[in-house]
C-alpha cells in the first residue's frame, strides 16, 4: 500500500475516481463531479497539479497537495494535505480531506492512509498539530481519525473538530499513551450522530491492595475518577474525581500514565447516538490523610465508598450477574484492568514505587 502524489502518469485512474467521486460527500467537495476524460486532461489535471505551487491565485487561496492510495495496483482513496491554515480553515476544514473508493470502504484503507499522509503532513504543515473536521453523523470517519491518535478538541452543530499532534504529548488525551485495550460492541449501524465524553481514572495500589469505588447498592466497583471537562488536562481530571469520590489526594508528581482502553458502543440512553470513549488511567500515589467525599446525587444514592480491596476480589465481583441498571461493559472493562495489573506485575512491586 502506498501514496503516490498526483501525477500524469496515474491520470486515467485519477480521472475515474474523480469524475465518480460526488460533489459533496460527507463534507468534502469535488467541483469535478462528472467531468469528461478531455476536460480532465486539458484543465483540471494542470489547474490540481498547480495548486501545490499556486501562481497568481488570490490572497485567501491556500496551496494544496494531493495524494492517491493504491493498493495491489488500484487507487483506493484521495488525501488532500492544505499546508498551512487561516483562521477560518483552522475552525473549518482543517489540513486534510480525504475520501475512499465505495467500494474499498469498510477495509481498513481510510487508517491507513490517513496515517501516511499524517506523516507527509508532518513535514509540511508549520503548526504542532493537524486539524481536521468530520461530520457528527459520519461515524466510520471519527472511528478513523481516532485510531490514528485524533482527540476532539472542539464542536459546533454538525461537526466534532479534531487534532491530532505532530510531535508526541505528555497526556493520554492526546494519544502518547498506550492502548491497552478496544470494547467495540458493533451495535450502532443505525446510528445517526456520535457523543464522545473522555474520562480519566486513577490506579492506586497500597500493601497489595488497590483504592478501589464500591457501589453498596448494586455491588461493583471502579477505579476513581470521572470525565474530563472541555479543555480540562486529564491529570487534573484525575486529582479532581479522586478527591471527590475516594477523599484522597493524589500526589501530582507521581502520576504516570498507564494506558488507555477505547469504548464504542450505542448510547444507551439516546436510540439514535452512538457513545465513543476512552478511559484513560494513571498510576498515582496519594497523601496519607483523607478528605470528605464530595458525591453527586447518583453517587450517593448508590453509596459510593472507598475500599482498598484485593485485586481479585474486585475482579470477581464484577463479574458476577446482578449490578442493577449499571452497564456491563464497564464492570467487565474495569475487572480487565485489573487482571492486566496483576499480569504486569504491580502487585507484587514494593510500595515504595507505588506510593513514592
Amino acid at each position: 500500500m502506498e501514496l503516490r502524489k498526483l501525477n500524469l502518469q496515474d491520470a486515467e485512474a485519477e480521472w475515474e475516481y474523480t469524475t465518480a467521486l460526488p460533489a459533496d460527500e460527507n463534507g468534502l467537495t469535488n467541483p469535478f463531479h462528472g467531468v469528461s476524460y478531455d476536460d480532465y486532461m486539458e484543465k483540471v489535471l494542470p489547474e490540481l497539479i498547480s495548486y501545490e505551487h499556486p501562481v497568481n491565485m488570490p490572497d485567501w487561496f491556500v496551496p494544496e497537495t494531493r495524494y492517491y492510495l493504491w493498493d495491489k495496483g488500484q487507487l483506493v482513496g484521495e488525501f488532500r494535505i492544505r499546508h498551512y491554515l487561516t483562521e477560518a480553515l483552522k475552525n473549518g476544514a482543517g489540513h486534510i480531506g480525504y475520501s475512499i473508493l465505495k467500494d474499498a470502504r469498510g477495509k481498513g484503507y481510510g487508517t491507513a492512509g490517513l496515517k501516511l499522509t499524517v506523516e507527509i503532513a508532518k513535514t509540511i504543515i508549520p503548526e504542532d498539530e493537524i486539524y481536521l473536521r468530520v461530520n457528527k453523523d459520519n461515524i466510520a470517519s471519527q472511528k478513523v481519525m481516532l485510531k490514528n491518535g485524533a482527540y476532539v478538541a472542539g464542536e459546533d452543530e454538525e461537526h466534532y473538530l479534531m487534532r491530532i499532534p505532530k510531535t508526541t504529548m505528555v497526556f493520554a488525551e492526546k494519544k502518547s499513551m498506550r492502548l491497552l485495550f478496544t470494547i467495540d460492541s458493533e451495535d450502532y449501524q443505525g446510528c445517526t450522530h456520535t457523543y464522545i465524553r473522555n474520562s480519566a481514572r486513577s490506579i492506586i495500589i497500597k500493601n497489595n491492595r488497590i483504592a478501589m469505588i464500591h457501589s453498596l447498592k448494586y455491588d461493583y466497583y471502579e477505579f476513581p475518577g470521572g470525565g474530563i471537562e472541555t479543555g480540562e488536562d486529564p491529570v487534573d481530571t484525575v486529582i479532581r474525581e479522586t478527591m471527590e469520590e475516594a477523599g484522597l489526594s493524589v500526589i501530582r508528581d507521581s502520576v504516570t500514565e498507564y494506558g488507555y482502553v477505547h469504548r464504542i458502543q450505542k448510547s444507551t440512553t439516546v436510540e439514535s447516538e452512538c457513545f465513543i470513549q476512552d478511559n484513560l488511567y494513571y498510576l498515582c500515589a496519594v497523601e496519607e490523610k483523607t478528605v470528605s467525599q464530595k458525591l453527586d446525587d447518583y453517587e450517593a444514592d448508590e453509596k459510593f465508598t472507598l475500599e482498598f480491596v484485593k485485586p481479585e476480589e474486585a475482579i470477581r465481583t464484577n463479574l458476577m450477574e446482578g449490578h442493577g441498571p449499571k452497564d456491563r461493559r464497564m464492570l467487565v472493562r474495569e475487572a480487565k484492568v485489573l487482571e492486566l495489573l496483576i499480569a504486569e506485575g504491580y502487585f507484587s512491586k514494593s510500595d515504595k514505587m507505588m506510593n513514592k
